[in-house]
């Protein structure tokens, strides 16, 4: 039977999750963090240096965790300055190691400035007004692939659809479009449950 990690509190990690990427308003943006995190770390895990390929839909390797490097159970939190891209197996190893226990000193050593530069990789700051201006452009200048921006603002299919979401400050206006029959399904299993 496969060991997991400890979490001291029930649903801790998934909330720490949304927290650290709560400032991201689409997931497109939320995706070229995450990029942008594993590209501090050569797209590889950091204890075996296995490299991993990203894919284009998202953006960033697949097969990589991001690791907490002092463990949740130890009293770490998944925030800049605390997170490690480990592949699966090395995650899997760790556990609730401490720092010192799971990697060599060298490593340590090695692993220090990464972990200090995560704070500004992290910043962002929505900018509603070149987002009103022009979207397309505006994602394009953080850094996103123009086919991908594309792919988000006209692909009703893709993983990364922002469609014609309008931000008004912290609201977020959504349109849903359902056709009769879908409704009456709906409102048929609904009655049923009842």
């Amino acid at each position: 039977m496969a060991r997991k990690s400890l979490e001291k509190y029930p649903g801790q990690r998934n909330k720490e999750k949304r927290e650290l990427f709560s400032q991201y308003p689409f997931r497109i943006i939320d995706r070229l963090y995450k990029k942008k995190f594993f590209n501090l770390f050569g797209n590889c895990c950091f204890k075996c240096g296995k490299l991993e390929k990203s894919t284009q839909e998202i953006g960033f390797p697949p097969n990589l965790c991001m690791d907490h490097h002092i463990p949740m159970a130890l009293g770490g939190h998944l925030i800049p300055g605390n997170l490690v891209s480990l592949c699966r197996r090395c995650n899997g190893l760790k556990l609730d190691k401490s720092p010192s226990e799971f990697y060599k000193q060298e490593e340590l050593e090695r692993l220090q400035p990464l972990l200090d530069s995560q704070e500004e990789l992290f910043k962002f700051s929505f900018d509603m007004d070149k987002w009103k201006n022009n979207k397309e452009t505006y994602l394009i200048e953080l850094g996103i692939e123009e086919e991908v921006v594309h792919a988000a603002l006209h692909d009703e299919y893709s993983t990364n659809y922002i469609g014609d979401i309008e931000l008004e400050g912290n609201r977020v206006e959504i349109t849903i479009t359902m056709d009769q029959e879908s409704i009456e399904k709906s409102l048929d299993i609904t009655s049923k449950k009842c």
